[in-house]
Order: C-alpha cells, then structure tokens, then sequence
C-alpha cells in the first residue's frame, strides 16, 4: 500500500503513528505533525527509548514520476557513509508504504532577514563537501539529478516542455485568462529572447549550444538547495534537509538556483557573496563563471514557470498532501502568478549584465 491521504489530520496521524511502530519495531509514546516540505508530511515521534525522530510520509502518485523516497533515503545514506554530518542521519525505509525514519533535528527555522556571512559561508563549505565526494567509488551509482540538464539545449528543451503543460491547462480553463495573457504577451516572448541572447553568448565564448558539460564539470548536488531547506541549531551550526531531487548536477544550475530561489529573497550583497565564493572554491571548474553568466536568465524563466506549477492540477495534488492546513486554490494561485511576474521582470531587467560578479 502506498500513503496517499488527503484526509482529516487526526486519521493521518493515528495511521502514520501505526507504520512509525513497524518501522521501530516498538511502541510511540507520542506523535505530531510538523511542517514539512511542500511534497511530504512530516512527524514527530517519541519512542519508547524515550528518543525523538523524525516520520515522513512521500507523495506518491501515478502522476508524478519522482521517486522521492528512494532518492533521499539512499542519497543521505551516501552522504552519512562519507562522513558528511550536517544533515539528518538516515534510519529505516519502508518502500512499500512510503514513509522513512530519520534523526529528529531540534533546530529553527532560518530566519531569511537574519541570515548572514557566516549562514552563506556554511552554505558554500557544505557544497564543497559534496563536490569533494565526486571521486568516491558510490559516487558514480548515483542517478542524475532530478530534472538535471547538460547541456543548454536541454535546458531550454525542459523550459519549453513546462510551457507546454501550462498553455494546454490554459486550454481546457477558462479560469485562467489571466495565466495565458502572461505566458502569450510576457513570458513567451522574453523567452525567445533571451534564448537567442544565450546563443550569441555562447558562440561568443567558444561554449556549445547542444553538446552536453563533461563529467569532470559536472558535481554531486541537493539540487533543491538553500535555507529554505535548512534549521539552525543552538550552537549556531546548519544542518541541511530534504534531498529528494539528489544526484549529478551542473553547478552553473546550483548557483543560480540559489540567487533565484524564491523562498529565500536574499540580500544582494550576500547573493555576491555566494556567487564569488563559490567561483573560489570551484577552481577546478574553469567554465563555471562564465556558464553562470548565460545560464542564469534561462533559469530565471524556469522559475517563472515553477511558480506556476499550482495551476497544474498533478501539483495541486502534492501540496494538498503535504499541507497542515489545507490550500485555497484559487488564492494560491493568485500569489504565485503575481510571483511569477515579478521574477520574469527582474530577469528581463538584469539578464544581459549578470549581477553577482563585480
């Protein structure tokens, strides 16, 4: 049986509290819900060893084809055998109902306005971590990334096929005139744009349009990476959570994803910050600058379009499984198609100058 619930908190949290049992092979003196990521239910439990952890419960539907589980569960087992500890240490998996154990990490939330050197400064030692286990024997076991690109093609490639699934929902709802009216009038148009923008560039530094980056240029990534997706702990210390996009990765697309991140708005002075200090560690990566520079636009326009993921009726799905609170759809979509055009005109405003290196 697979856990797909949507219904009344109380019933999900007795069923999640019978599969945490199994799981422990004893009983659970107390279960909660907490809030999790935007794909997942998160609990948690006391034990009879009178010891907290961590329950969590994945999306899994026929209409998502990401095996969230098994990419987090096996990517932090790799990354707990190769010493790397600031993350949660892995337990126990149960395939079949689609939940996992973890450490229970006692941590607050990061407060995005109070971030500072010292939080980005982590943020970077930890990527150089895992760009240091490239070489290990696992290493070369582990899948690519979800939605991981190679080459710009691909990119844009994945871009057009997000488009694509957005004009066909524009298609069958009327409801949603104001959704095509931005995608018809704004964003397919800055798209064609900045594509061919990317071209030229490209062609100006002797870079390939559809060859894909060689394997050495490539680097092992949470790839859904930043302090949205961290807690600190009392004695200051980050500590990194949900890896269900796992795997090989371009690094131009982690740093971007960092800088455009949404969730995160930060500082300007910290974005450079991170963007230099990655370049510093990334020595052995001789095209990265520069890759970042022209591929930075293009994942501009694809956050656009994961801004917009809620007028998907698969997504809709996921955030209404994770959701404590349950979702008013057509609010949400409002704010994220509001969201959506902000983004597209800070890309529009910047993506011939990229900002973050002086």
């Amino acid at each position: 049986m697979i856990i797909f619930s949507v219904g009344p908190i109380e019933m999900q949290t007795e069923a999640m509290k019978h599969i945490a049992a199994k799981l422990m092979k004893s009983d659970v003196i107390s279960i909660e819900p907490i809030e999790g990521g935007r794909n997942s239910q998160v609990y948690r439990l006391i034990g009879s060893d009178s010891q907290t952890y961590a329950l969590k419960a994945y999306f899994c539907h026929t209409s998502d084809n990401c095996d969230r589980l098994r990419t987090e569960f096996s990517s932090l087992c790799f990354l707990w055998e190769n010493g790397v500890r600031n993350i949660p240490r892995p337990l126990v998996a149960d395939w079949k109902q689609g939940c996992a154990l973890y450490e229970y990490i006692d941590g607050q939330k990061i407060v995005m306005e109070e971030i500072t050197d010292a939080e980005v400064d982590a943020a970077i030692l930890f990527l150089v971590d895992l760009k240091n286990l490239k070489d290990r024997a696992r290493s070369y076991h582990l899948a690519p990334a979800v939605e991981a690109c190679f080459s710009v093609q691909a990119i844009v490639e994945n871009i057009q096929h997000r488009l694509y699934l957005l004009i066909g929902q524009c298609a069958n709802e009327e409801s949603y005139k104001d959704l095509n009216e931005f995608l018809d009038h704004d964003l397919m148009p800055r798209l064609k744009e900045i594509v061919c923008w990317c071209q030229t560039s490209l062609m100006r530094a002797h870079m390939s349009f559809d060859l894909e980056i060689d394997p050495s240029e490539r680097t092992v990534s949470p790839s859904d990476f930043g302090f949205h997706n961290a807690l600190k702990l009392n004695n200051g210390q980050l500590v990194f959570l949900d890896f269900e996009y796992f795997g090989w990765d371009d690094p131009a697309k982690m740093v971007a994803d960092m800088l455009l991140h949404p969730g995160m708005n930060l500082a300007e002075s910290l974005k450079r910050r991170f963007a230099h200090g990655i370049i510093q560690e990334f020595t052995d990566y001789p095209h990265l600058a520069k890759r970042i520079e022209i591929l930075y636009p293009l994942f501009g326009i694809k956050w656009c379009l994961i801004l917009l993921n809620e007028f998907l009726p698969e997504h809709l799905l996921r955030r209404r499984f994770a959701s404590v609170h349950g979702l008013q759809r057509h609010t949400l979509q409002t704010e994220q198609l509001a969201k959506a055009k902000r983004m597209l005109q800070m890309v529009s405003e910047v993506y011939e100058n990229f900002p973050y290196f002086d």
